[in-house]
C-alpha cells in the first residue's frame, strides 16, 4: 500500500512538473525582446521660465530594450545620452543654439562631464500610462507617463507628450537665486517617439 501511494505521488509530481514546464514554454513563446532603433527614435524637450520664455530641442538615446508579453510592456530600460542635448529654437541662429546647448551640458545645468547618461527604467503599461523611473544626477524620479503603445511581431512604438518635475535632482540652473524673481522651472516637457525593433 505504501509503495502504491509513493507511485501515485510520483505520477502526480511528474504530471504537475510537465504541466508547469509547458506553461512556462507557452509564456516564453508569447514574450518578445525589442531593442531600441536609435536612428528613428527621438526625444524632444521644452524648458524655460514659463510659457512665454522657453527653449526647445532634442536629446538622443544611446541604448535600450523592452520585454513584451502578449503585446504588452513588462519591463525595460533606456539610456539618454545627455552629451547630445541640442537646441532648435525657431528664430535662434545656429551659433546661439550651439552655445545654449553647451551651457545646458556644463555644470550650470546637467553637468554632462560627471553625469553623462540618464537611465530610464521602465515598468508596466496600464490604463494608458507607462511606469518609469528616471535616474538623473543621482536622483530617482518615479512617474507614470501617458503614452500610446503599438506593437506587432516585428517591433513596437511608444509615443507620448508629458511633463517631468526634476526638482529632486536639484539641477543647478533651476534653483532659485536669492534676490531674483525669475528662474528656470524644474519641470520639463518631453515629446517621446520611441521606435523598437525585434531582436
Amino acid at each position: 500500500m505504501k509503495i502504491l501511494s509513493l507511485l501515485v505521488i510520483a505520477v502526480i509530481t511528474t504530471v504537475l512538473f510537465s504541466f508547469k514546464t509547458r506553461e512556462n514554454e507557452g509564456t516564453r513563446k508569447h514574450q518578445s525582446v525589442f531593442v531600441l532603433d536609435k536612428s528613428l527614435s527621438t526625444l524632444g524637450w521644452k524648458g524655460g521660465e514659463n510659457e512665454s520664455y522657453f527653449h526647445t530641442g532634442l536629446v538622443k538615446f544611446n541604448e535600450g530594450s523592452v520585454l513584451m508579453e502578449h503585446g504588452a510592456i513588462v519591463n525595460g530600460s533606456f539610456g539618454v545620452d545627455l552629451s547630445t542635448i541640442s537646441v532648435n529654437d525657431a528664430g535662434l541662429v545656429k551659433e546661439k543654439q550651439d552655445g545654449l546647448a553647451k551651457h545646458l551640458q556644463n555644470e550650470d545645468f546637467f553637468n554632462v562631464a560627471k553625469f553623462a547618461t540618464s537611465k530610464v527604467t521602465v515598468g508596466s503599461f496600464k490604463d494608458g500610462k507607462l511606469s518609469v523611473t528616471i535616474s538623473l544626477m543621482g536622483a530617482d524620479i518615479k512617474q507614470d507617463i501617458p503614452v500610446t503603445v503599438t506593437s506587432n511581431e516585428n517591433g513596437a512604438t511608444v509615443k507620448g507628450k508629458f511633463d517631468v518635475d526634476f526638482s529632486a535632482a536639484k539641477i543647478p540652473g533651476t534653483q532659485k537665486v536669492e534676490g531674483e524673481n525669475d528662474h528656470i522651472s524644474p519641470i520639463f516637457t518631453f515629446d517621446l517617439n520611441l521606435v523598437l525593433k525585434s531582436k
